[in-house]
């Protein structure tokens, strides 16, 4: 399996980083073969400049990760949430890669509601494809549990814009998601957290 591993945090000292380090130690590269985005480590206009009218000058990052996005069977997501969404650097990574024509495709005629009750507005590009999440939180675990399913309220969108909005909208089918919450708070602490990075890894050998 193609697995594409994406950390979505600028800091290079975040917590997130140790995730990503532990998920990217821990895949078997004897049945798998990897790549990685470390958005941290990238220069590039996170910034859609004139939204789909007009195509930005062509950047060998963005180009590589569209590139990485076909390739990939599965994709792992790493970020914090903050403002009950995720950082702006993988937001705007998004918008740059995750483009029409290459993650989907919209039909510009007849009626919106028409076509997507009958299922012509989108084509999903990316179908059959997989993802798991991991993400921080200083709200606690068991609330993004309860609210980033079927109900959704303001402080889970963290996950499921992600999940539903962009994956699911582009054919990828979320198939775990792990967060870490309180993250911050005294009742966080260092045990707390190297059981998560102990899970992690769990998680990640073990995928097929």
């Amino acid at each position: 399996m193609n697995i594409l591993v994406i950390n979505g945090h600028p800091d290079k000292e975040s917590y997130c980083q140790a995730i990503f380090q532990t998920i990217v130690e821990n895949i078997d590269s004897k049945r798998h073969e990897l790549e990685v985005i470390n958005l941290n480590e990238e220069e590039f206009d996170p910034v859609l400049r004139y939204g789909y009218r007009q195509r930005m000058e062509d950047n060998s990052f963005i180009l590589r990760s569209q590139e990485l996005i076909q390739w990939a069977d599965h994709f792992i997501f790493v970020y914090p949430i903050w403002w009950s969404s995720m950082p702006s650097l993988l937001k705007g990574w998004i918008d740059r890669v995750f483009t029409p024509g290459i993650a989907y495709s919209a039909n510009n005629r007849g009626s919106f509601i028409l076509n997507y009750l009958g299922g012509r507005q989108f084509k999903k590009l990316l179908k059959g494809k997989t993802a798991s999440i991991y993400a921080t939180s200083m709200a606690p675990t068991w609330w993004y549990k309860v609210f980033s399913g079927p109900i959704n309220i303001p402080d889970s969108y963290g996950i499921s814009v992600l999940k539903n909005a962009v994956l699911n909208h582009c054919g990828i089918k979320t198939n775990r998601v792990s967060i870490l919450g309180e993250l911050g708070r005294e009742v966080n602490t260092s045990s707390t957290r190297q059981k998560f990075l102990q899970k992690v890894a769990k998680e990640v050998r073990v995928l097929d």
